[in-house]
């Protein structure tokens, strides 16, 4: 097997939950020394179900191909162990993580040390406050959307806000990590689960921004069908739908074609596809709907994902070793060509390693890796991203490809995303008044610019031989091209990887589709609402058994996205050795499975296909989701023992410690309360509470405001709004917003001229040739 692409870099992990945890995962995945530093009872995860033979299978899926020590935080030793490392990442909190953090410093300061904690450690009360993931979740933007909207709002089960920012820490730590071995110099990083939740939105707080909307759940959007149910992306119309249902009488009416009308009038056309549906199957369905390109598709259980035909052919499905016995377990969220992923070993049992690696003749992973130049203080300068002198070609559209790239170029990275003029890339959503009737409507897409910040924008037609030629030249100079295509689309163009490669053989090129570049599903159709079903996240939201809800967002997109930074990070520093580049292939399926990893271990390792449960999923003594004072307003709630459960029961005024009726004291004692003094009154009591959190709530917070998550942000046309910042804080190498999302075509000029070298008279030709324009060529009306 070839080493991974992280097989000389040194990981500290002493984190417990899940945040820290599948960081570190991702970088064992990849290839890293992990070294996994547990308290003397251990990480309160060995006891998290589903369990077999005395073990936690989620446990140990996220421990695997790592090294194991038990030692208290204060042990001295921790200095011997931390001597080596590249990377640190924990959960400590307080004086207890301040003195860790002084202690790496000291002893190593070309190590990149990430600090992930539920609130962040500055701002204000709410960071000493108690997390469980359905409070975390309760803030994260994402709860508040989902459900019923005359029912309490729905949290997807499981470590969701946790997983969300262990996968940003894998981003910043390999982007702290290339900074450091360019210069020798360290820092710390600080992630707070909340604004790692609330980085990965589209248009949340952008909703309230620019149109003074709140977002609010729309119920059950999927239709019936003879064994279950189906979903059918609904923001672009689908004249072969028509054809598929013999409805050719919708077919011949001309304005239900027209986008805007299309979602005036979807009911409309929910109606008659659930009408049809009605008498046939998931798949069925799905084949037949796929093969005319319509993005239908089934909504899945675990048991479903895990006879996954497309999977299957993909050779997904990895292993977790679990009390003795071996179960099928997700597989990785990413295919490098050159440096693939492995499972090394299993999880490390409490304390196995402890004595090897403080012996004085154990191998360090990075003990052959060449001393990095000496550092250059940041602080003498304007401090430069960590991702300064990269250079990555975007060609993108919606939300995955779009934010992966945006956290290129938020850490300094010279991002140039590529737009088609018969179609701007995701330029139609969210506009300021919600008003598409200005000129140049397509500057003023608060989804567009939110996502595109920090980039420059040319317009080139790849389809066409001039702007072909023009596209291999910028590719000769970069670093990486990202791309978001359906599978089919840069092979058709001639532009995949093999053609990319011989122009610049160091080149690393990520290309995200629905189901990947291989499998008899490869061409089919998927936006991140779809993959919510076929992954099986549908069939876990809702209030009891049978429900099935949708995130009210595109869930996938990000987690993907995320996931594409991670892996092209991990390439580009594979490349250090090797100097070759290599191909990430990435499935939006694949890239969010891993967040509910234990919901398919459940089914694998208990035979348990899992069902809604309203506020009851996870472990704990007592949890609840409430209404509170004022219009739709709820409050989350969750003990996990009986010490906080009695914490909560006294605080209400509980007649009894029966859950039914310390349920109805605390809805009646939060009848009168804001949901957020509720929060801070059982916080302060105990208890681990948090309010339900509106967009517009989350945009006016004081705490996220103190940390200055948002950031002013001014267009020269859509005018000046605040965006929320950056899942992560770098001590030395900050991600800044340098400049706001490009106008159309906006560095046409420069990127012609300046960097490929085009003459006057070839750019001239470029737009006699169409294959570029300053302008979108369609008339009025935005297109998706």
């Amino acid at each position: 097997m070839a080493d991974g692409a992280l097989s000389d870099v040194v990981v500290l992990e002493l984190a417990t939950g899940a945040a820290g945890p599948y960081a570190g995962k991702l970088l064992a995945d990849l290839g890293a020394q992990v070294v996994k530093i547990e308290p003397l009872r251990g990480d309160r995860m060995r006891l998290e179900p589903p369990l077999h033979g005395g073990e936690s299978a989620l446990f140990n899926y996220l421990n695997e191909s790592k090294l194991g020590a038990s030692l208290s935080s204060a042990d001295p030793r921790i200095e011997q162990l931390a001597r080596h490392a590249d990377i640190v990442i924990h959960s400590l909190r307080g004086p207890e993580a301040d003195a860790l953090e002084a202690q790496v410093a000291a002893v190593r300061p070309s190590a990149v040390v990430v600090s992930l904690t539920p609130y962040g450690r500055s701002g204000g009360e709410r960071s000493t406050w108690r997390g469980r993931p359905i409070t975390e979740w309760a803030t994260s933007g994402f709860q508040y959307i989902a459900g019923d909207p005359e029912r309490a709002p729905l949290a997807l089960p499981g470590f969701q806000a946790e997983y969300h920012a262990g996968l940003h820490a894998g981003v910043a730590a390999l982007a702290g990590l290339w900074h450091a071995r360019d210069t020798g110099e360290g820092q710390r990083i600080e992630i707070s689960h909340q604004e790692a939740c609330l980085s990965d939105h589209a248009w949340v707080t952008t909703m309230w921004t620019h149109m003074g909307q709140v977002q609010r759940r729309v119920g059950a959007i999927y239709a019936k069908c003879l064994d279950g149910h189906i979903y059918m992306f609904n923001l672009a119309p689908y004249p072969n739908l028509f054809v598929l249902m013999e409805r050719f009488d919708l077919l011949a009416d001309e304005e239900l074609l027209q986008p805007m009308n299309w979602m005036a009038r979807f009911p409309e056309v929910f109606a008659a596809l659930s009408e049809w549906a009605a008498t046939r199957t998931r798949q069925e369905i799905y084949h037949a709907a796929q093969e005319l390109r319509i993005a239908v598709s089934p909504v899945n259980t675990m048991a479903d994902v895990a006879e996954n035909a497309q999977l299957a052919a993909r050779d997904w499905f990895g292993t977790v070793d679990v009390g003795g016995k071996q179960f099928r377990a997700p597989g990785f969220p990413y295919r490098l060509s050159e440096t693939p992923c492995e499972q090394r070993t299993s999880a490390p049992k409490l304390g196995e390693h402890t004595d090897a690696l403080l012996a004085p003749d154990f191998v360090w992973a990075n003990s052959t890796v060449a001393a990095p130049a000496n550092a250059t203080p940041s602080s003498t300068h304007e401090p430069r991203g960590a991702l300064s002198g990269l250079r990555l070609i975007e060609v993108t559209a919606n939300w995955a490809g779009p934010i992966g790239g945006r956290h290129f170029a938020d850490l300094g990275a010279d991002v140039i995303k590529i737009e088609l003029q018969t179609k701007p890339a995701t330029r139609a959503l969210i506009y300021v008044g919600d008003d598409v009737t200005w000129p140049g409507h397509y500057h003023r897409s608060g989804y567009f610019n939110k996502l595109n910040r920090n980039k420059r924008a040319i317009a080139l037609d790849l389809s066409n031989p001039a702007g072909r030629d023009v596209f291999l030249k910028l590719v000769a100079l970069a670093d990486c091209v990202l791309e978001n295509n359906a599978a089919r689309v840069m092979g058709q163009l001639g532009l995949g990887y093999e053609q990319l490669s011989e122009v610049n053989p160091g080149l690393v090129m990520c290309s995200m589709s629905g189901f990947g570049s291989t499998g008899p599903e490869r061409n089919y159709s998927a936006y991140g609402s779809n993959i919510e079903t076929t992954s099986g996240l549908a069939s876990l939201l809702g209030y009891g058994p049978g429900d099935r809800f949708g995130t009210g967002s595109f869930y996938a997109d990000p987690v993907t996205g995320n996931h594409g930074a991670v892996a092209l990070l991990a390439a580009l520093h594979a490349r250090r050795r090797s100097g070759r580049g290599q191909w990430i292939d990435m499935a939006l399926l694949e890239a969010v499975s891993p967040f509910f990893a234990q919901q398919f271990l459940e089914f694998t390792v208990k035979g348990k296909v899992a069902e809604p449960e309203g506020d009851q999923f996870g472990e704990h003594w007592f949890q609840a989701v409430v209404p509170t004072a004022g219009k739709d307003c709820w409050l989350a709630v969750s003990c996990r023992d009986a010490d906080e459960m009695d914490n909560l029961r006294v605080a209400v005024g509980a007649a009894s410690e029966d859950r039914s009726e310390i349920r109805r004291a605390l809805e009646a004692w939060c009848a009168g309360l804001d949901h957020n003094a509720a929060a801070g009154v059982l916080q302060s009591e105990g208890v681990a509470a948090a309010p339900v959190m509106a967009n517009w709530e989350i945009v006016t917070d004081n705490h996220l405001n103190r940390r200055g998550f948002f950031v002013r942000v001014e267009h020269p046309i859509a005018g000046t709004f605040h965006q929320p910042g950056f899942a992560w804080r770098f001590e030395k190498t900050p991600a800044r917003i340098r400049m706001a999302a490009p106008l159309f075509g906006e560095h046409n000029l420069e990127v012609f001229r300046d960097l490929v070298g085009l003459s006057r008279d070839e750019i001239d030709a470029l737009f006699q040739a169409r294959a570029t324009g300053d302008d979108p060529l369609y008339a009025a009306g935005p297109q998706l």
